[in-house]
């Protein structure tokens, strides 16, 4: 398993600790949408810093779930699928909820993992994934989970499992900006399997635009171009979204079109991951104050609130400290 970090906490007697961190997945759009040899969709995503979640768990006789937010079902439906039982855990960081950053399959392969380790199984972290029924539509999620980085999984359905099509290290010096409008959240997991588990023939112009994005954004990721990446990384988001514009409004959803078509005219190439409402772009250290500044702007003028996030790539995986 390629958890990486290892540390040894022992409480009182034969008592372990352990815990957990991973990244959070920000979705580049999908390269692929077709029904040709049973594939479905091929997506894209990056793997970063923050937001994350960072889990504790230790063997306890009466089970507690600290620092959840309301998602002790999930954390329960997790334990329970597994066969888990007297296991107490402890949330210190949390990725929010259906705003387009992956946050329930990061919480759910952390609670696996964190939650194997006390029962002293070391599982991989793909395997927990098909038992956890993860990637039903994208894969990016789980793969990311294990190798973190920027990743093209090779398409669903989930019965073929999670196979990587390419994998690359981002650049070390990227900087990524996110920013988190306060409108309507994303479509929860349920919503988005109604949609998705029916697509329809893409025109061939948007399959042009997926995957002439993709190679564009992935070749620029390798030779460390932060500006190629950008154009790469907004084509894919272009076929993407004029995929799904019949179902989110636009190329963008709803109001998130007026806040790229703002941040363009300022020099800023926005993408949506997911279904949002998260916004992020690319930049590198020196201009990152800058586009913090942009971006808050553009919420002022367009009577939006929000919060504004700002990461480091994350080149591994989830990290394991036993």
């Amino acid at each position: 398993m390629s958890l990486s970090f290892f540390r040894v906490h022992i409480v009182g007697w034969f008592k372990l600790e352990v815990t957990i961190k991973t990244g959070c997945r920000l979705h580049g759009g999908f390269y692929y949408a077709g029904l040709d040899w049973g594939i479905r969709w091929g997506g894209l995503g990056f793997y970063v810093e923050k937001p994350g979640v960072v889990i504790r768990a230790w063997e306890c006789s009466v089970p507690e779930y600290i620092g959840f937010n309301g998602r002790e079902l999930l954390v329960r439906k997790v334990l329970a699928e597994l066969g888990f039982s007297n296991i107490c855990l402890k949330a210190y960081e949390l990725i929010p909820a259906h705003v387009g950053l992956g946050s329930t399959t990061q919480l759910m392969l952390a609670v696996a993992t964190v939650a194997s380790h006390i029962k002293g199984f070391k599982p991989d972290p793909l395997d927990l994934a098909i038992r956890l029924k993860r990637g039903r539509i994208s894969w990016v999620g789980s793969l990311l989970f294990k190798l973190g980085g920027f990743i093209i999984d090779a398409g669903t359905p989930s019965l073929r499992g999670p196979k990587v099509l390419a994998r690359l290290e981002i650049p070390e010096d990227w900087v990524f900006v996110m920013v988190i409008p306060d409108i309507e959240r994303g479509f929860n997991e349920f919503e988005e399997l109604e949609i998705l588990e029916k697509p329809w023939e893409p025109s061939l112009e948007t399959s042009y635009h997926m995957s002439r994005g993709a190679l564009r954004l992935a070749s620029a990721i390798a030779r460390s171009d932060l500006e190629e990446a950008l154009k790469g990384l907004r084509e894919i988001q272009i076929g993407t979204g004029l995929y799904f514009s019949i179902i989110q409004g636009g190329v963008y959803r709803g109001p998130l079109n007026k806040i790229v078509e703002e941040a363009k005219t300022k020099g800023i190439t926005l993408a949506q991951s997911s279904w949002g409402p998260t916004l992020y772009t690319i930049t590198n250290s020196t201009n990152a104050d800058f586009t913090v500044d942009v971006l808050a702007k553009i919420l002022e003028i367009t009577d939006l609130k929000g919060s504004i996030v700002v990461s480091k790539p994350r080149n591994k995986g989830a990290e394991l400290r036993v």
